[in-house]
């Protein structure tokens, strides 16, 4: 029987762990989730890693962007649809690489970015995009370090603040010593480049964004906590402040109150 040196055992755990966080969670697609996907005009979008799957709802208006977060998929933004069609915006969401309907496997922030370009150039330009969680900071890092063209308007739900928080919360998450999560960091910079991700920071982004924006986050979220939407907003000048009870981190996405206030929020 072949047994590995403790450093090679290492590093071999350290590269399946490496997969496991660039491997988003796959979202459980409920039944009202379809009927409205169903009811929208979907499509297969060519990216760099396959294929994009995207639903439009609506022929007029201006558009808004729905954009998940991470282990999500477009089909738990469908809370606005209605909403906003009823409001007479043109609604457009797409499953991010690896994510929903979309192909692949694992992604990153740097991955998804761009793909936000291809939908904009088969959909047109959004007047608002409207992001949850790790979708905020896809978001942010698009409008401020790849020129994505200026919505109107931004509505953040649960923002994601320090991208490289994910890590102690992958960690205590997944039980993990700190000596894979050290291994795990010196490969993130090895194949990223030293503090490329380390830099991603959301209240850093949005200093550079001089859109109005909407931002809500609940007290008692669980994944995300409500300090890093306090360090954004704090930052941004631009931005209007909500916190709420009781939603944890994505009642937000199907709250009443929140579509309402987000309507009023874009319609004003």
């Amino acid at each position: 029987m072949n047994v590995l040196e403790p450093k090679v055992e290492s590093q071999v755990i350290v590269k399946k762990v490496y997969r496991t966080f660039f491997s988003p969670a796959r979202y459980e697609v409920k039944s009202n989730d379809k009927a409205v996907l169903s009811r929208g005009n979907n499509n297969r979008l060519p990216f760099e890693g396959g294929e994009l799957a995207v639903t439009s709802w609506g022929e007029d208006g201006p558009s808004v962007l729905l954009m998940h977060g991470w282990g999500g998929a477009r089909a738990q933004m469908t809370g606005f649809v209605e909403p906003l069609l009823a409001s007479g915006y043109r609604v457009v969401a797409y499953d991010q690489p690896a994510h929903g309907e979309s192909d692949g496997r694992m992604t990153n922030i740097l991955e998804i970015a761009p793909t936000m370009d291809l939908v904009m150039r088969r959909e047109g330009k959004f007047d608002a995009i409207i992001a949850h969680s790790f979708g905020t900071i896809v978001t942010s890092y698009a409008l401020a370090r790849r020129n994505f063209p200026a919505p109107s308007k931004l509505v953040y739900l649960g923002s994601f603040n320090r991208l490289l928080d994910s890590l102690p919360r992958f960690q205590a998450m997944a039980n993990l010593p700190d000596e894979i999560i050290h291994g795990l960091r010196d490969m993130i910079s090895e194949n990223f480049g030293r503090d490329v991700l380390e830099e991603i920071i959301n209240e850093d982004l949005v200093k550079k964004i001089r859109i109005p924006a909407l931002m809500f986050h609940d007290r008692s979220d669980n994944v995300t906590p409500v300090e890093d939407s306090r360090a954004i907003a704090n930052a941004w000048s631009e931005a209007q402040y909500v916190e709420t009870n009781g939603l944890g981190h994505r009642g937000a996405l199907q709250s009443v109150e929140v579509h309402e206030q987000v309507v009023r929020f874009l319609t004003v």
